[in-house]
């Protein structure tokens, strides 16, 4: 039976990709946030150094854990696209993300948009997390598939007893 998705699902989502996100930034600007002095003035993600994250960059990051998860219901549940396949939904999917983080760069200014050495890094540490986050989905689906068919397994088996 397959499970239908309720509004509680789709906040525990938002949650997660921004507790996620949270815990990179605390450990990017713990570990950058002081490389130079500079850095506050070109990324307001650094504005606090390595003392701490400012209440709008988390915000900002809050919505953008919306809009994550938004592009995720719309492009894997069916609502709206259903004869794509998903090597093609999942890389319409990343792309929008990749253009929504562009946008929000260029609003807050989290890194300079018309330099090449921050968009590098972005896609070094975006591609790091969207591979371990297909890694960890292939793995989850992998399990719950195990169990469906372990449990059918057990039901033929009571099945051909009685």
């Amino acid at each position: 039976m397959l499970k239908k998705n309720s509004i509680f699902d789709y906040l525990a989502q938002i949650m997660v990709v921004w507790g996620v996100s949270t815990l990179f930034l605390c450990l990017f600007c713990k570990l950058f946030g002081n490389i130079d002095p500079e850095i506050s003035l070109i990324s307001s993600v650094f504005e606090l150094g390595s003392t701490g994250i400012s209440i709008s960059t988390l915000m900002q990051f809050f919505f953008m854990a919306i809009i994550i998860t938004s592009l995720r219901q719309l492009f894997f549940t069916d609502i709206l696209i259903k004869e794509l396949s998903i090597m093609f939904r999942s890389i319409m999917m990343f792309t929008c993300v990749i253009l929504a983080v562009g946008i929000f760069a260029a609003i807050f200014k989290w890194f300079p948009v018309n330099q090449a050495m921050p968009w590098v890094m972005f896609f070094i540490c975006f591609f790091i997390c969207a591979g371990a986050s297909v890694f960890v989905s292939v793995q989850k689906e992998k399990c719950d598939n195990k169990k469906i068919q372990d449990a059918l397994e057990r039901l033929k088996n009571e099945r051909n007893g009685y």
